[in-house]
């Protein structure tokens, strides 16, 4: 049983845990494009409530900090739940230039 304990508590946290490869900018700074786990600790909390929070009817154009009130869009994403709430902007794919690592 302790086994099963086990199993169930590391599903949990890997539904829970983000895919590094998310990207954003800072609205109005597109030059800064950084990747998620680059986002100031009290704005990756705010994402990251976005993120597991229940989809809505639409998607949201970009994330306001509820702590520093910075304001993101997300430029690429391949987390199917990150593409669920957010609409994405720019990035390479449209002619923006990839995050600096």
């Amino acid at each position: 049983m302790v086994e099963r304990a086990s199993n169930t508590k590391r599903r949990r946290k890997g539904r829970s845990a983000l895919r590094p490869d998310t990207a954003l900018v800072p609205v109005g700074e597109p030059e800064r494009e950084i990747y998620v786990w680059s986002l100031p600790g009290c704005c990756l909390r705010s994402f990251k409530e976005a993120v597991l929070a229940e989809a809505g009817d639409r998607r949201r154009l970009e994330l306001e900090c509820a702590s520093c009130g910075r304001s993101w869009r997300v430029t690429s994403s391949l987390d199917e739940r990150v593409l669920d709430r957010f609409v994405t902007h720019g990035g390479p794919r449209v002619g923006g230039s990839y995050p600096a690592a």
